[in-house]
């Protein structure tokens, strides 16, 4: 069986409605705080849904007034500054020609062109609406000055630029790469759901069968990655496979088959040389939408046979919303967290399980475990698929 290079996932850093920092972050997720609240940025009072996981403020960062007046930016640049921390790094804290940026969104700068349509016609705001210019904007405030590369597969973004950034170094091309994703909530994304009908006017409950819907969120979700031999001990994991596939199915509209999800997480497995008995924890996209959960609960089925009755899954997007780019970083480093800690965080509002959503979605709160290897799964508009194979490393 294949195996490629594991990567080494030296450290992390975020920023999301429950918690601005790594350590914030893990303690609402075993606790089920909710970050939740009516948006109050922008007005809201036309859509049919006016919640979501807003961020409120921002921490204090030093220099905070040299970085440019974009909300992406500023989300990122707070990660970035958690995960600087996490690291004992100081700015700038990965100067160097071969220290990649690889990030992934849904919308990159967009909201910079909203404020421009809407009367700010100052170049700085076309020039910050361009899809990449967040990743630049970071990159110049980590001192990186190596590639700096943007992906969008949607809402399997985040893993993509995992799986992307672990892949210049195998090749030589980078010796650090700063990966992850990003999303921040503007009225363009909020108004595109509305109109889907794809926002709940309830609370999110995954694999529930009162299920009705997703809300969204915003954050910014970062990993250092580097060479195993050049990490050291200390590292909080490791990434050991990745698999993308593409549905081609439908603009919007899952695959009912799950035939892309299937070959991403079979691909991801093969490239860590594991198979379904090694895997210890599944955290699932599980947006609770009616569609999603119950066909990526056929898939995990038919990926991992009858292990998939025996291994624990959740979901973490209910307390802060679907954050887009930045769900499949998060929910990789909630995985790692969890294997350092000794605990999996349970499935927030999963009360009255579908019988056809039956696998170990870890109702009733957080459980003692500490997974060793874990297959964190995502899906996204447009059919993009992707899968992480992760493993907890040394505290």
């Amino acid at each position: 069986m294949r195996r490629l290079e594991p990567i080494a996932i030296k450290a992390a850093g975020l920023i999301t409605p429950i918690g601005q920092d790594l350590d914030t972050f893990w303690s609402s997720l075993l606790t089920g705080a909710s970050g939740i609240s009516t948006i109050e940025r922008f007005p809201v009072a036309d859509l049919r849904v006016g919640r979501g996981g807003e961020l409120k403020a921002f921490p204090r960062i030093d220099g905070w007034g040299r970085v440019p007046d974009c909300r992406a930016t500023r989300l990122l640049i707070s990660a970035a500054d958690d995960l600087c921390k996490q690291a004992s790094l100081r700015p700038p804290p990965l100067d160097g020609h071969r220290v990649a940026v690889v990030l992934g969104t849904a919308l990159g700068g967009v909201e910079e062109g909203e404020k421009a349509l809407g009367g700010d016609r100052r170049i700085r705001r076309l020039r910050g609406s361009l899809y990449d210019s967040p990743a630049h904007n970071l990159a110049r405030w980590l001192g990186a000055r190596g590639p700096v590369l943007t992906v969008s597969t949607a809402c399997a973004s985040g893993a993509t630029a995992i799986g992307v950034g672990a892949d210049l170094l195998r090749h030589g091309v980078a010796d650090r790469v700063v990966a992850g994703g990003y999303d921040i909530l503007c009225r363009f994304v909020m108004r595109g759901f509305d109109a889907l009908r794809s926002l709940t006017r309830e609370e999110v409950r995954p694999f529930d069968r009162r299920r009705s819907g997703l809300l969204l969120g915003e954050a910014a979700a970062l990993v250092l990655l580097m060479r195993q031999d050049e990490a050291g001990p200390q590292r909080l994991g490791s990434l050991l496979g990745y698999g993308s596939a593409a549905d081609g199915y439908h603009i919007s509209a899952p695959d009912p088959e799950g035939r892309g999800l299937e070959r991403a997480i079979a691909e991801a497995m093969r490239a860590a040389g594991i198979q379904a008995r090694d895997i210890d924890f599944v955290s699932a996209h599980g947006t609770g939408t009616a569609l999603n959960d119950r066909i990526e609960t056929a898939v995990l089925k038919r990926a991992l046979g009858s292990r998939a009755y025996k291994i624990p899954c959740n979901s973490i997007k209910a307390p802060m919303g679907h954050t887009m780019g930045a769900a499949a970083t998060l929910e990789a480093i909630m995985c790692l967290l969890a294997s350092r800690h000794g605990q999996i965080p349970g499935t927030l509002n999963l009360e009255e399980p579908d019988p056809e959503c039956d696998l170990d979605y870890m109702q009733g709160g957080p459980r003692a475990a500490r997974p060793g290897i874990c297959l964190s799964t995502s899906l996204g508009f447009g059919g993009c698929n992707a899968a992480l194979i992760l493993e907890g490393g040394a505290c």
